[in-house]
């Protein structure tokens, strides 16, 4: 996951870390980490928040292509 997106997706869906700390079970101090780049999250905390913000789940995950570059 970009972390950078997670802020703006979170304030895109009108959230605050308050409340998606309520919807997921994360830490606010989690959440706050997060979107600032100091921790990363592992794939099933990535599923849990983008479902708490209504993001899809493909926007978490970057694309690879054949050759293993992102896209």
């Amino acid at each position: 996951m970009h972390h950078n997106n997670l802020r703006a997706w979170r304030t895109a869906s009108g959230l605050t870390l308050h409340e998606v700390s309520d919807l997921t079970g994360l830490s606010r101090s989690y959440l706050c980490r997060l979107e600032q780049n100091e921790r990363t999250a592992p794939p099933f905390t990535k599923v849990k928040i983008a479902r708490s913000l209504g993001v899809s789940i493909s926007a978490l995950f970057p694309r690879r292509d054949v050759g293993g570059e992102r896209r």
